[in-house]
């Protein structure tokens, strides 16, 4: 059997999603794994784990999508032809027929399993995704497959650190630990520290004004947000629309601003992909921001 190593020389660049996942199995569950683990024929197993206790071992594969038409995992019927077809793609990747056929059971990724000590019937098949249709449920169910809920998985990753301050070498966990750490900071501020502060808007510094309250601020970075993620929604249903257009260039004004957060992870979860698109996201040097 190849060892269990925390990394597998053959993986590739692996999605946020992906990373949140076994970043909860080695941390949370306590389980040794492997990471995209490359097979013949262009196949990959998303995630290996092996329990050190109990030796029970699991193929773990995500399929998150925050998006609202295809974040439920269906039970409909999977065709494979249809995964060639642009408009039907995303519908047939949302299918538990599509994991079945493609993560599960194509003769590649079996004969990888096998070069790992994972051999049919002894080991535990899990799919990760953002919610499910009860008909996917019942037919999980059916073909022994667990399915396991992103967003629970998130609760339980915020919810084992959050009394913890050690150092995390795990960027994924040191920085939800970082998130959690600074919703607990602001929810334990004093009211009289900070009901009253000078605010600066970002996208607008010349419109600094004093006196804005906590939700002002919370209002205000929301607003730039919501409207930056419709933008995205915008730009994905016209490309919908005119069919012949694949490539969209992305300019954004600066690097690393918070508000551009949405035109990122459109990227990482895969929306552009869903919509045919290949988004190609150019950062600029702005004029520099002074709070």
């Amino acid at each position: 059997m190849a060892a269990l190593t925390p990394r597998y020389v053959g993986q590739d660049i692996m999605e946020t999603t992906e990373k949140i996942v076994e970043a909860y199995v080695r941390y949370v569950k306590g389980w040794a794994t492997i990471p995209n683990v490359r097979c013949e024929g262009q196949f990959e197993i998303d995630l290996l784990a092996i329990n050190p206790v109990t030796l029970a071992r699991y193929h773990i594969e995500s399929g998150v999508s925050g998006s609202q038409v295809y974040s439920k995992l269906t039970g409909r019927a999977f065709d494979p032809a249809l995964l060639k077809v642009r408009v039907q793609k995303p519908k047939m990747r949302r299918t538990l027929g599509y994991f079945i056929a493609h993560k599960f059971g194509t003769p590649a990724i079996i004969t990888k399993l096998s070069e790992f000590g994972f051999r049919p019937g002894e080991h535990k098949k899990i799919v990760v995704t953002w919610d499910w249709t009860e008909e996917a449920k019942a037919a999980a169910d059916e073909a022994g497959i667990e399915l396991w809920n992103f967003r629970q998985i998130m609760r339980e990753i915020a919810h084992s650190i959050h009394d913890k301050r050690s150092y995390f070498t795990d960027d994924t966990l040191h920085t939800i630990n970082l998130f959690v750490r600074a919703l607990d900071d602001i929810e334990r501020e004093p009211e009289s520290h900070s009901r009253r502060r000078v605010v600066t808007d970002l996208a607008n510094p010349a419109r600094a004004r004093v006196g804005a309250t906590p939700d002002d601020v919370k209002n205000s970075r929301l607003s730039r947000s919501m409207a930056h993620v419709t933008a995205v929604g915008a730009l994905l249903a016209c490309v919908s629309a005119a069919d012949a257009q694949t490539t969209v260039k992305i300019g954004l004004a600066v690097p690393n601003y918070g508000p551009f957060a949405p035109v990122y992870a459109a990227e990482e979860l895969g929306y552009y992909k869903e919509n045919g698109v290949t988004a190609e996201i150019t950062a600029y040097r702005g004029p520099r921001l002074r709070p």
